[in-house]
């Protein structure tokens, strides 16, 4: 068949799409520009890029012991969100103790609500998949008396409780992949197998009440949820592995009648092993696996008719390397790796949910001239209309032998590299953090190793922030989460461990709202 199935090669941009296409396809000699990080200015990151101008980094609160570890391990805030205007998360320590926080910014503001003591083997179940619904915040721990189950919180301590013991006593449940769709918490639980029993799973729901916490479905033995689910208004689309269709593409919207198979692609107990769920408008956007056509793009509007192969990148039965990536309007991003250039190539899905069409961006270069270095795309996030993505280079080993930002508008002159190189370890990749028109990321350089950066995509203003481990050291930033006028994230500063820090957000909208609310 064609390179393409159900689509045409267009030469203009729909709307909200992020800028005009060139009218011809990319020419052999059209390379994207690379821009060198010396050329970053000096100055501070001010309003004159929009509101808010960015402050200076602080610690929060030294809450976790130091370790005798690498930077990145150890304990450390996880799973932070946003829960009545504050920061909450969840402090694992390695003695088993298991805590919930919040924090406002301050020291005097960074408190535990609950304490869950430790018991034998606690040190290897954490307080996991902080979940704000409403006025309530749930999450999954253990503790001694009912195993792993569902708990919930309205930010004090009286009001933290267990939901439901689902398996009573000391067994667990292990609810996972915890999912807000409409005003109903939907999530699963996982018996796990034994020797003599099967793993069995079954989906929930829960509006926060023992009474309102119930099965929907029972999905049976020798099953699994993956780890490509995706809410799409109000319907839960996920990858499930089941004995007769394999892991398919399945959906809920929280009835037992409509948890379904969407489609069985590859027929039969084979599998499509659906991957890289991305939205746009109402339409779910995947990477699956069948013999006619090998791993590529599909498109599904949750009926089995209306679930389709998009793209035939790589035509016939051989699969390609596909990273779905964020959409910009009605227009998606995706990826893919030329296997006889090892390079990257960025292409945009015009009028997504309608008559697709297809438009290949640009071919990325890659500057290594080894046969066995390849180039592909990792993450994206979207912020100012433009697409920003890492970009980087495998050999044989685990590590990338170069990362890279990079910066899209749509276009292959306005596909430029902003800065290079970002992460190199194979243990700890690069965050990137979409900050109204900004980006904040985890950027490398020789003088201050592996530090917070932000951009806003321009070469001259793509710059370090701030060099919380000061010197050689690195201070791995991450789990970067906005809650009004502040930024949270998690860094090591060399003296204090993996802790809580803030970025205020100086004349940020929301900040000023809520200094009016006081």
């Amino acid at each position: 068949m064609g390179v393409w199935r159900h689509m045409a090669l267009v030469g203009s941009l729909a709307v909200g799409c992020g800028g005009p296409l060139p009218e011809e396809s990319l020419q052999e000699g059209e390379r994207p520009q690379a821009g060198s990080p010396a050329e970053a200015g000096d100055g501070e990151l001010t309003a004159q890029w929009g509101s808010p101008a960015l402050g200076t980094a602080r610690l929060v609160k030294d809450i976790f012991p130091q370790q005798d570890v690498p930077a990145w391990f150890g304990p450390f805030p996880e799973s932070l969100v946003e829960f009545r205007g504050k920061l909450y998360f969840a402090a694992n320590f390695n003695d088993g103790r298991r805590e919930l926080w919040k924090s406002d910014g301050t020291l005097a503001g960074t408190v535990p609500i609950k304490r869950f003591p430790p018991f034998p083997g606690s040190s290897f179940s954490s307080m996991r998949e902080l979940t704000p619904l409403g006025s309530k915040l749930f999450f999954v721990v253990s503790d001694e008396a009912h195993g792993r189950e569902l708990w919930v919180s309205d930010g004090t301590t009286g009001g933290t409780h267990l939901v439901k013991d689902i398996t009573p006593g000391a067994g667990d449940s292990n609810p996972n992949s915890l999912r807000v769709v409409g005003s109903t918490l939907l999530f699963f639980t996982s018996t796990l197998a034994t020797p003599t029993t099967p793993e069995h799973t079954e989906l929930w729901k829960s509006d926060g009440t023992e009474a309102g916490t119930v099965r929907v479905k029972d999905l049976g033995a020798d099953t699994s949820v993956g780890n490509a689910l995706l809410v799409v208004n109000d319907t839960l689309y996920f990858n499930f592995t089941e004995p007769a269709h394999g892991s398919e593409l399945w959906k809920t919207d929280g009835t037992d009648a409509g948890t379904q198979l969407v489609k069985d692609i590859n027929p039969g107990p084979d599998s499509s092993f659906p991957f890289e769920l991305r939205a746009v408008g109402s339409d779910v956007f995947f990477t699956a696996t069948e013999p006619a056509h090998g791993n590529e793009l599909w498109r599904s509007d949750g009926t089995s008719a209306g679930t389709e192969l998009i793209a035939d990148v790589t035509p016939g039965p051989d699969s390609n390397f596909i990273r779905v990536l964020e959409p910009i309007g009605n227009c998606l991003y995706f990826s893919t790796s030329d296997p006889s250039t090892r390079r990257a190539r960025l292409y945009k899905l015009k009028d997504a949910t309608g008559d697709a069409h297809v438009k290949l961006v640009t071919t990325l270069p890659n500057p290594f001239s080894q046969p066995n270095v390849d180039g592909t795309i990792l993450q994206s996030v979207v912020a100012n209309g433009k697409l920003y993505f890492e970009l980087a280079f495998f050999g044989f080993g685990p590590a990338p032998v170069d990362s890279q930002l990079w910066v899209s508008d749509g276009t292959s002159s306005g596909t430029k590299l902003l800065h290079r190189p970002l992460s190199l370890n194979d243990e700890f990749g690069s965050t990137m953090f979409a900050l109204d028109d900004r980006v904040l990321f985890s950027g490398f350089d020789s003088a201050t190793s592996l530090e917070l950066w932000v951009t806003n995509g321009t070469v001259k203003d793509t710059r370090l922030l701030q060099d919380i481990a000061p010197g050689p050291n690195a201070s791995y930033p991450r789990s970067f989460t906005r809650v009004g006028s502040k930024v949270f994230f998690v860094a090591n500063d060399a003296v204090h461990g993996n802790e809580l820090w803030v970025l205020p957000l100086l004349n940020s909208q929301q900040g000023a709202n809520e200094t009016a609310g006081e």
